[in-house]
């Protein structure tokens, strides 16, 4: 009864935790779309439109912000900022006129193998030597009147990619269109203190700056210069852009150095969609569960160019206009993103959580007969929990409570739920309402555990994905194998008679074909999951569709249907162990969608509801199949 009382108490601690989350969503309901300057300009070139009219247009779809790329020397040749010239070439054509504009000493000293940016603009000069020398570049400049020459010993595959900042005509182009602006951040290699305090200076000069992205795999400065970093990101006083999917090395340390000021932003890259050339309702179908089902709240909308589809302008201007009525429609602001606020929680109200769990475990040990252990668990678990919080790891604690909630609770639900007897369809059903009951219990206090705005901006996640799967599977096996197999001749015993049973034909197919799932099943868990066919894709969509919110496939038709037919059955024997380890992945299922901290609890709570009541009628659909097949076979053994 005590252990049953500390279960209440921290389920209220989590119940309390859930709730201000919850509130905490409700109040991040601010989404913006955005577009990519580059894009944009071409897209009004091929109109034959101006580049000012074009974002107007895009502004009074619903576009409220605008991403700015960081030009390279390469983009600022093809934008006809300056002109990229070796020594050699220099020397042979002198088709910029720059020796004639510079003088006679300067063709003395040109470098045949060295490369020279040539520009005729005072502004473009003082930004691209500015950010080359705040990166380490070595350089020499010359000028005389309006001719200026930057020297490099670069190589010119280096020097093509380097950052030269953001031109101010862009800038003001989007400002004066009255939109925000992300500016993406390139990387450089030779990276200092004062080379960051140089670039984000810069940055800081950008009107109506919304966010501040980066466009490499590894952030500049990682990962000796992150708290430098941080200091200038800080400064702006904007947050930090995190691209979905994108896995860039020292964002998320970043993200957690600067108190998790981080917005996230979601896309359909153009080599996607040419792949597989979506239609309007599937772009706007992926854009809308980013925003309602993860969280998104920038969602950047690529210029797409469709086959068959004259009018491109018109076409990108109708899926901005689409995307903003079906985030309306769930609730959203289509304005700017907003940014998610802390979740306060004292470390009193996390410990009287993970109490929870640790009672939990006490129980589960009591029902697998070593109840003697218990205490001993129980102590070592307190301690051990005590310990982290009191020494400041915080996070591990979390992460290991979590864990050890979502593998304690389903196999708990299921070894007292699960009986030898069979049931009526109706008891059926109430048991297995009362069993995911019992494993929702360990989904709230996850929940309560892992409130924090860290995990549900993906700066941490919870770990141990796949074994947080498995491990059920093998303690629930183990439980009812010895249970199965009666008490009579020990362990030993019981595993000789189960060898040595006879298999029906029945049970040898539905052993095989269960089999089978879980292979799948295993497969498809965790970050790196097997890939979904584009059937199932479609599948998926047309239940979004119809339910909203789509349940998850291995409940709804394989976990909770066949627990129901197992419960009416009954685990007479070892030879059901492949309905309950079915059983057992819809429960770890149920559980583990809670794991997703990103995900809004609401939708997390219509996907559990959704699976239940769909498993529920395929269950029984089952039961009746049984039955029938039973019929069946009966007639024909008296023929």
């Amino acid at each position: 009864m005590l252990l049953i009382s500390v279960i209440i108490l921290s389920l209220i601690s989590a119940g309390y935790t859930a709730l201000k989350r919850y509130n905490l969503e409700q109040q991040h309901r601010g989404v913006a779309i955005s577009v990519v300057y580059d894009e944009v300009v071409n897209l009004a070139r091929l109109q034959g439109l101006e580049t000012a009219n074009v974002l107007r247009m895009f502004r009074d779809a619903g576009v409220g912000t605008v991403l700015v790329k960081e030009t390279t020397v390469k983009d600022a040749v093809q934008n006809g900022e300056l002109v990229l010239r070796t020594g050699r070439e220099l020397l042979l054509l002198d088709d910029t006129g720059v020796l004639e504009a510079i003088g006679a000493g300067f063709r003395e000293q040109v470098k045949p193998v060295y490369r020279y940016l040539i520009i005729s603009d005072r502004q473009v000069f003082d930004r691209v030597q500015g950010q080359l020398a705040a990166k380490e570049v070595p350089l020499q400049t010359w000028a005389r009147g309006s001719v200026y020459a930057i020297e490099t010993g670069m190589s010119q595959a280096a020097l093509e990619i380097m950052g030269t900042g953001f031109p101010d005509p862009v800038i003001q182009e989007i400002n004066n269109a009255g939109l925000n602006s992300i500016v993406q951040v390139r990387t450089w290699n030779e990276v200092t203190p004062e080379g960051l305090r140089y670039v984000f200076e810069e940055i800081g000069n950008v009107p109506h700056l919304a966010g501040v992205a980066f466009n490499d795999p590894y952030l500049p400065g990682v990962p000796d210069l992150i708290r430098p970093l941080a200091y200038e990101v800080q400064d702006l006083n904007v947050p930090i852009v995190q691209i979905e999917f994108s896995n860039q090395v020292g964002l998320s340390r970043l993200g957690l150095t600067l108190e998790k000021n981080v917005i996230r932003l979601h896309t359909i890259s153009l080599e996607e969609d040419a792949k597989k050339n979506y239609s309007l309702t599937a772009l706007v179908d992926r854009f809308n569960l980013a925003a309602t089902e993860r969280n998104i709240r920038v969602l950047l909308a690529h210029t797409y160019f469709k086959p068959g589809v004259p009018d491109a302008l018109q076409f990108n201007l109708e899926l901005v206009e689409s995307i903003k009525s079906s985030l309306e429609a769930e609730g959203l602001q289509v304005s700017e993103a907003s940014q998610l606020k802390p979740l306060n929680l004292s470390r009193l109200v996390l410990f009287l959580t993970g109490l929870g769990v640790i009672a939990g475990g006490m129980l589960l040990t009591f029902v697998m007969g070593w109840g003697r252990l218990a205490p001993y668990l129980g102590l070592a678990g307190l301690l051990l929990w005590t310990a982290l919080l009191a020494v400041d790891l915080v996070n591990p604690a979390r992460k290991l409570m979590a864990f050890a909630s979502v593998v304690i609770f389903p196999t708990l639900a299921l070894a007292l739920n699960v009986r030898r007897d069979g049931a009526s369809p109706l008891n059926c059903v109430l048991l297995l309402v009362r069993t995911s009951l019992f494993s929702l219990v360990g989904a709230l206090l996850m929940v309560g555990l892992l409130a924090d705005a860290g995990f549900m901006l993906k700066l941490d996640q919870f770990t141990g994905v796949k074994l947080a799967h498995v491990i059920p599977l093998a303690l629930v096996a183990g439980i009812f194998f010895f249970r199965g197999a009666g008490k009579e001749g020990g362990w030993r015993r019981q595993v000789q008679q189960f060898m040595e049973q006879p298999i029906l034909v029945k049970f040898a197919v539905m052993a095989g074909v269960i089999l089978v799932a879980l292979l799948v099943y295993v497969s498809r868990t965790g970050n790196e999951s097997a890939a979904v066919s584009s059937l199932e894709l479609q599948f998926r969509t047309l239940l979004d569709n119809i339910l909203g919110v789509r349940p998850r496939t291995k409940e709804f038709m394989l976990g909770h249907p066949l627990l129901l037919l197992l419960f009416y059955l009954g685990f007479r024997d070892n030879r059901y162990q492949p309905l309950l380890l079915a059983g057992v992945i819809g429960q770890v299922s149920l559980v583990n969608t809670y794991a997703h901290i990103h995900t809004p609890l609401m939708v997390s709570l219509l996907r559990s509801f959704n699976g239940l009541w769909l498993g529920i009628i395929g269950g029984l659909v089952l039961i009746v199949l049984w039955k029938a097949g039973e019929g069946i076979m009966q007639k024909y053994l008296r023929e």
